[in-house]
């Protein structure tokens, strides 16, 4: 081992150490998340250091690297004449390790005090939606992975997944069994999976436990028609997420809106600004903070749906036309932003497990192949506790 850095000495990827940095370069016009790579960036580093990926302006990465990268603490850097950028914030940096020990400027590059290049806007892109949601899973009825990626991508534009992996290429034709049972052997380690479907790619990570799995989605597919289509695709999703505090538990689910890469990779340029038009408030949320009807503003646009007696909320934030971020932070103002921050960190399940388990111990868990219970999908005001 190498006295410096937490990792053996020298994985083939790496190709400097510096006092803050662990850097790996790479020339590929696109940059996928290899095997080696995947394992390099499930290794510990030793405090102080992140991993970077050093790469020309012209390349781009892929959905499943960039949610790998961040969820490992690393950065994503191209080569510039002055020095760095960042290719997810678009900041520049005149050093490597400039760049690594800055503080992160992603909610706000503004307030960082770093300098926002000015980048090359995206020429070519297309109509997207972005789904982030996580589900809790009790052990008490053998739950699978996968449901909700089927769900959504389906609600999106009628898709449906082909391959999974934990790298890619993604080579393993899709089968939710298969996928829950690769994170019970990996457990308690987190599992990290990429799902890919025609027009759709996912990041699936799980926390299997003994007594169940926390599952988070961050999905991205294309809208059918574009832009045209974006209203009554955010429709069938908001049913779609509706369907899921029927047949699931999630806790938040957030869909925001946005211009992407025709392929859903990410180059270091920049994209319109995404536009939030969906919230999702689960039922273990919506107990843990004790929320009501009454908590949100009568102008708030709230849908309650869900079982009886545990309903969920869903909050209409904007669409084609209509900015969602005022929407977003009235909701966000309303549940208490900084409970929502502190309850959303990982890990979700052991800071939710109480919660869960005494719901299930008073009201039953969701059934796997059905209801036990009448669902309820109600605007404001309707019956939530029907008996």
């Amino acid at each position: 081992m190498d006295g410096r850095v937490g990792i053996p000495i020298r994985h083939p990827l790496i190709d400097d150490i510096t006092s803050r940095a662990v850097r790996v370069e790479s020339r590929a016009t696109v940059v996928r998340l290899s095997a080696p790579f995947a394992d390099l960036l499930a290794r510990p580093v030793a405090a102080g250091r992140r991993i970077a990926l050093v790469t020309p302006e012209t390349s781009r990465i892929t959905i499943g690297l960039r949610s790998a990268l961040v969820a490992a603490g690393g950065i994503w850097l191209a080569r510039t004449p002055s020095g760095f950028r960042d290719g997810i914030t678009g900041v520049d940096h005149a050093t490597l390790d400039e760049a690594v020990g800055s503080p992160d400027p992603s909610l706000d590059p503004a307030a960082s005090g770093l300098h926002q290049s000015t980048v090359h806007s995206a020429e070519q892109v297309t109509t997207q939606l972005s789904v982030d949601v996580t589900l809790l899973h009790s052990a008490s009825h053998d739950p699978a992975l996968g449901g909700a990626v089927e769900a959504v991508a389906m609600a999106v534009g009628g898709y449906h997944p082909q391959v999974w992996g934990a790298s890619e290429p993604l080579e393993k034709t899709w089968d939710r069994w298969a996928m829950t049972q690769d994170a019970r052997h990996r457990a308690p380690s987190t599992s990290r999976y990429l799902v890919e479907g025609e027009r759709f790619s996912a990041a699936v990570t799980a926390r299997v436990t003994d007594r169940g799995i926390e599952e988070t989605i961050a999905l991205t597919a294309d809208v059918p028609g574009g832009s045209a289509g974006l209203d009554a695709a955010i429709g069938r999703l908001g049913d779609a997420l509706g369907g899921l505090t029927r047949s699931s538990l999630p806790t938040f689910a957030l869909v925001l809106a946005r211009e992407g890469e025709p392929d859903r990779c990410f180059r270091p340029l920049t994209y319109p600004p995404p536009n939030p038009v969906v919230l999702l408030i689960g039922a273990p949320s919506v107990e843990r903070f004790d929320l009501h009807e009454r908590t949100f503003a009568d102008e708030q646009h709230v849908r309650v749906v869900g079982r009886p007696r545990k309903p969920a909320y869903l909050l209409s934030l904007g669409d084609s036309f209509r900015s969602g971020w005022e929407a977003l932070h009235d909701a966000l103002d309303s549940v208490g932003s900084e409970r929502v921050t502190t309850s959303v960190e990982p890990p979700l399940l052991q800071a939710w497990e109480d919660d869960l388990h005494g719901d299930l111990e008073r009201h039953g868990e969701p059934h796997p192949h059905g209801e036990r219970l009448r669902p309820t999908d109600s605007p404001r005001g309707g019956e939530t506790d029907a008996p």
